[in-house]
């Protein structure tokens, strides 16, 4: 069917949207509260680009059979697969489809320094999380659940890729245009946009989403204050001028400006939340009294990496002491 901007190809339950001139997104579900994750793919007279690819999950690989299907894309089609970031849901996949296309995967340099260790095999990292959770108050139990969580998650990422390096500042060439690659950290340590000067279309990935907001986590071993660093990255994405945003999640983008003023909004009364909420708590009570509708394991450690992104931002504002201990607590400076 077509509308006045977008045609629809329905593959199997959920719809191919073409939404630019040999741009389709395709939305591939995921084991996770947001359902589905948006993945694009940018056609050539050579191939086929991807960019991001879902989780190793088996609905996933049937949409995407039926999406290549629909476009009549063949394996060896895919000449390169770019990653906006390597969370799990935009990176799951990304070693399988290298396998089967033999396409190179490029991912921000900054991103790939911190892959190694995100992602480890043998769990380290997520070890290393659960000991982090039980120090910011979490009990044993959950975090016992929140850990098996993790392991399943590792298992969604395998195989996993050989990275190729993108650089701030470079241009990639996608269809038959020109792609500046921006660096904006925050909800990732490398994140990346793709950005098309020639008329302001992004590819954004999970930096600016519309109607939910994009988790800004502090992970351990990782960017200590990522909630300063995404709020510069608002400002350094605003200042591209991006006329229409194509995201991770949700819908298309059309009115940037708004979105970003709507995220800092959004983040002042969170900051506020939690410095109202800290009075000698830890950061697991903080995040139960700012989160207290959580039904999963998801929701509560996507819950628990916000809540720290925002108590450690505080702390570097000199807002809070941090009281550390066995458990750490956080205390309002008078």
């Amino acid at each position: 069917m077509q509308t006045a901007c977008f045609m629809v190809y329905w593959c199997s339950m959920l719809p191919i949207t073409k939404i630019a001139e040999n741009i389709f997104q395709v939305p591939v579900p995921v084991p996770f509260p947001l359902k589905t994750i948006n993945c694009y793919l940018v056609r050539d007279d050579a191939g086929w680009a991807m960019i991001d690819t879902g989780l190793q999950y088996a609905p996933a690989h049937e949409i995407w059979e039926a999406a290549f299907g629909a476009l009549d894309i063949h394996a060896r089609d895919i000449r390169r697969i770019y990653l906006t970031h390597a969370h799990p849901d935009h990176y799951g996949l990304a070693g399988h489809f290298q396998n089967l296309t033999g396409a190179p995967v490029f991912l921000l340099d900054k991103e790939i320094e911190i892959v190694p260790f995100e992602w480890k095999p043998d769990g380290e990292h997520i070890d290393l999380i659960a000991r982090f959770f039980e120090s910011h108050g979490m009990p044993r139990a959950v975090v016992e659940t929140v850990h098996e969580r993790q392991l399943q998650v590792l298992a969604m990422v395998q195989p996993q890729p050989v990275l190729s390096a993108l650089h701030q500042g470079e241009c990639v060439t996608l269809g038959a245009d020109s792609y500046r690659v921006v660096w904006v950290p925050g909800h990732a340590d490398g994140h990346l946009v793709l950005h098309r000067e020639a008329d302001g279309l992004a590819f954004i990935g999970d930096h600016v989403l519309i109607k939910i907001t994009p988790n800004i986590a502090l992970w351990p071993g990782l960017d200590p204050n990522p909630l300063k660093n995404y709020l510069e990255s608002l400002d350094k994405v605003e200042r591209l001028a991006i006329r229409r945003a194509l995201p991770g999640h949700r819908g298309v983008i059309d009115k940037l400006p708004e979105r970003v003023a709507e995220l800092r909004a959004h983040h002042a009364a969170r900051l506020e939340e939690c410095l109202n909420a800290a009075n000698g708590c830890t950061a697991y009570e903080v995040c139960l009294r700012i989160f207290p509708g959580l039904r999963t394991t998801d929701e509560l450690r996507m819950a628990m990496v916000e809540t720290l992104s925002h108590l450690e931002y505080l702390v570097a504002a000199g807002k809070l002491e941090k009281r550390e201990g066995e458990v750490v607590s956080y205390k309002q400076l008078k």
